[in-house]
């Protein structure tokens, strides 16, 4: 077998592990991002309850202020009651006291539901706050694992891109220049074993000329179908 072939099958093999290998640190680190992504979320989620606490909190000042200005009312109405005779005048200072008593009894309903929204507002506030401390402390728990786990695959690929390094240089030039060629489409398939003289990439079958070519030359053959390089596993 052709030496550069040799060479370019130990370092497909060399890259189909890099390819193994360095997706493993996004998935790790894509685990930590994911709950640090629901901290933020869990964080946003108890803002927003707050603000709804502090503009209902906003909405019971303001029923209070419409009570008081209702009940000062009232007063001045009761006060005007005692010095007027006219039938006409009672009939509009009464239609005057029943709308403020209707708007003061509103306001009471309003400030009711309000407290009662608050009281909701406070659990929800306390589960949401300990959602957010259980969170933080699995953060720190899978850094340290991420950063174990990271250092680990890293110290893996270290090795195999020395181990790359080193085939690479054995390796014709122009030969390399071909193989990352095509690699760019086929990826970790870029040389593959010819089995029942079919091409073990496309699954296609390869004349006798070619499989003739493939035991017998000492050249790197491609397969006539899909073009990626071919070899009989001895």
């Amino acid at each position: 077998m052709n030496k550069d072939l040799q060479n370019l099958i130990a370092l497909a093999e060399i890259d189909k592990e890099a390819s193994r290998l360095e997706p493993q640190i996004t998935d790790i680190e894509n685990e930590l991002n994911d709950k640090m992504k629901l901290q933020a979320k869990t964080q946003d989620e108890l803002e927003s309850l707050q603000n709804n606490a502090k503009k209902a909190k906003v909405d019971i000042a303001a029923n209070e202020l419409i009570i008081q200005e209702n009940s000062e009312k009232i007063e001045q109405i009761d006060k005007k009651m005692a010095s007027v005779k006219s039938e006409q005048e009672i009939r509009a200072l009464d239609a005057e006291n029943g709308l403020a008593k209707e708007k003061i009894v509103y306001a009471n309903e309003q400030i009711a539901n309000i407290e009662r929204e608050l009281e909701s507002f406070a659990s929800k506030e306390e589960e949401i706050q300990n959602r957010i401390e259980a969170l933080k402390k699995e953060i720190e728990e899978s850094k340290e694992d991420v950063q174990k786990k990271t250092a680990k695959v890293k110290a893996e690929l270290k090795k195999v891109f020395d181990n790359k390094e080193k085939i690479v240089k054995k390796i014709d030039n122009k030969v390399l220049i071909f193989y990352e060629k095509i690699r760019k489409w086929a990826k970790d398939t870029s040389i593959v074993v010819v089995k029942k003289q079919a091409c073990s990439g496309c699954y296609i079958r390869i004349n006798d000329m070619v499989y003739s070519e493939i035991l017998k030359s000492d050249d790197i053959i491609t397969c006539p179908h899909c073009g990626r390089i071919l070899y009989i596993a001895q």
